[in-house]
């Protein structure tokens, strides 16, 4: 079975969606127009879903509505996504791409399909099985280690005279 330019982006997708909590900030911090990680994982949930309320920005980068809050208006500063008040309910905001958010986001996919179909031109159907292998257990090693470091962090010890 081959695999499509359309599975291997819907792969891509999920991909990114099962590594973002793992990704340290250092590895993302102005990687693409001076985004930060929490930057860059609202601007794909956006993309993704077209609009969303600021409890689903809070809940997907898994923060507290109050820093998605400076997050958001932070980036709409920068134009890179808007933020709308519901007429009937005021108090909530629904957030869609920006101008500016747009761009970044299609500059981040050509680059990326650029690559995709190169490596589907290059790589044998057994390579790219073998490929999205390696990247799951990546994923887990990478996942794993997070959760050695995030154990570490729960229990401090604390002198006490």
């Amino acid at each position: 079975m081959k695999i499509t330019v359309e599975q291997l982006e819907n792969e891509m997708f999920q991909y990114v969606d099962s590594i973002k909590d793992v990704l340290s900030a250092k590895i993302w911090e102005n990687i693409l127009l001076d985004c930060t990680k929490n930057e860059l994982f609202i601007l794909w949930l956006v993309f993704r879903q077209e609009e969303v309320n600021m409890t689903q920005i809070a809940e997907y980068i898994k923060v507290p509505l109050n820093t998605a809050t400076g997050i958001v208006s932070r980036m709409e500063k920068r134009r890179l996504i808007s933020r709308e008040r519901n007429i009937q309910d005021k108090r909530i905001v629904t957030v869609r791409m920006g101008e500016q958010g747009n761009a970044q986001i299609q500059a981040v996919l050509t680059e990326f399909m650029f690559y995709a179909d190169k490596a589907l031109q290059v790589f044998t159907q057994d390579e790219i099985t073998a490929m999205a292998g390696m990247f799951k257990k990546f994923k887990d090693i990478m996942s794993e280690s997070r959760n050695k470091e995030t154990e570490k962090q729960k229990f401090k010890k604390i002198l006490i005279e």
